[in-house]
Parts: C-alpha cells; structure tokens; sequence
C-alpha cells in the first residue's frame, strides 16, 4: 500500500479534488445556489467514499444539515462516474 503512494498519485487526487470543488461550485453559482455549500455536497461529496466520506467532509465543514443532499450526490455521482468509465475506458485504451 505504501508503494502506491508516489507524487504523482498525489497529484492526480489533488486535481480530482480541486476540479470537483471549482466544477461543483460554479455550477452552482450559475443556478443562483451558495459557492461552498454546492462545492461542498456536489463536489466534495461526489469525489468521496461514499456515506462515511459524505459523513466525513460534512462534519469538516459543520454543515451536517445537507446530508440529505450529500447523499443524493453520492448516489448520483457515483453512478454516473461508472457509466462514464465504462465508456472513456474502451476508448481510451485502445489509443495505448
């Protein structure tokens, strides 16, 4: 486990992380919804590891009031990050 951990793999979460913030956050704004509380359920919650996570960052944040959406997020944006792998990967792999 040790070994997996290199400086790119620490790099390329952090991206996935920022991305899913600045993403969910001007998605957000653009529908009149709060920069840190969309950031936070849609982005955050998205990219995290599932109720715990959800449980995790909202506690982080004290805003254990948008579970409900954190939730939903989870759901949603899990589903939808294995549907999208599952086509990007086909593609992507045979360019390798």
């Amino acid at each position: 486990v040790i070994d997996a951990i290199t400086p790119t793999y620490i790099v390329l979460c952090a991206c996935v992380v920022l991305a899913a913030i600045l993403g969910a956050g001007f998605a957000g704004r653009l529908v009149g919804f709060n920069f840190i509380e969309s950031a936070i359920t849609a982005g955050l919650c998205m990219a995290n590891m599932g109720g715990t996570g959800d449980v995790a960052v909202l506690s982080a944040s004290r805003r254990m009031a948008l579970m409900p959406f954190a939730r939903f997020s989870t759901s949603i944006g899990g589903g939808f990050i294995i549907i999208l792998c599952g086509v990007l990967v086909p593609i992507l792999y045979d360019k390798i």
